[in-house]
């Protein structure tokens, strides 16, 4: 097994275009996972602006990539005094298929000045249901998470009626989050519509990551939540991240499509 730095090394081939190997320890069935693929491009979008940090990835999916070698084009837009944006896109077989807007910077790991709210409350580590003890192989080899009993229905072969998921989050391989991994932890918790009876792969189809200070050592608590599913499949999941001191690190919000409406078209 490759771990996450591993699986995410890019090399550079020529002026602003990289090459890399999306890896099936890193996928979801078939399919790599999209934060996986965005930390691929947010790492060449970040050595070609020369900077530290992704301030804020907004990321459109275009079609899920095989398993295997791709190319990472990146053209940088804006360099400025405070932050750069650099555009990038996965390649495969010459076709696009996810493209990011990368605003990268630097941030500091000071506590915030104010937040509207702290952190909501969650279950103990070891109070939350492993879900390994329910799925295994691919990505699940390299994050331990654990759902809040509150939320863990699908642990159960039960429907909650809710649109929410709450879990702890850490690396297996004994690597603390940073940056470019927390990517891959606002996408990783089961999709919040499977509460609501739902099931099946739910295809993200933009999402918005953003940056809010550098975690500190440990796991993470991950929060997600659904404000509406229509009629015919799209639903938007909003997450936040807090750090192990109980810091806001991250958040996102994506738009994506149910399983259930997915095989019906």
């Amino acid at each position: 097994m490759r771990s996450f730095a591993e699986a995410t090394t890019v090399t550079e081939i020529r002026d602003g275009v990289y090459s890399s190997t999306l890896d099936t320890d890193w996928s979801i069935g078939k399919n790599p996972h999209g934060g996986y693929m965005m930390a691929l491009l947010t790492k060449a979008a970040l050595t070609t602006a020369g900077r530290s940090h992704p301030l804020v990835v907004s990321t459109h999916f275009l079609r899920s990539p095989d398993v295997g070698e791709v190319e990472l084009h990146t053209e940088q837009v804006k360099r400025g005094r405070l932050f750069s944006t650099v555009h990038a896109r996965l390649v495969q077989g010459g076709k696009p298929c996810v493209e990011v807007t990368v605003t990268a910077g630097e941030i500091s790991g000071a506590a915030h000045e104010w937040e509207a709210a702290g952190q909501p409350p969650i279950k103990p580590l070891d109070e939350c249901g492993d879900l390994r003890s329910s799925a295994e192989g691919g990505l699940l080899d390299h994050l331990e998470i654990r759902l809040d009993p509150e939320t863990a229905a699908l642990l159960r072969g039960e429907t909650s009626g809710g649109g929410e998921v709450r879990g702890w989050m850490r690396l297996t391989d004994g690597t603390d989050f940073d940056p470019l991994s927390l990517i891959v932890a606002v996408d990783m918790l089961p999709p919040t519509v499977f509460g609501l009876g739902q099931t099946g792969w739910c295809p993200t189809v933009e999402l918005t990551y953003q940056l809010r200070a550098l975690p500190a050592p440990g796991p993470v608590a991950g929060y997600t939540r659904c404000d509406a599913l229509s009629s015919d499949g799209w639903f938007n999941e909003d997450a936040v991240i807090y750090d192990s001191r109980g810091r806001l690190v991250a958040q996102s919000r994506q738009l994506a499509l149910s399983g259930n409406a997915l095989k019906s078209r």
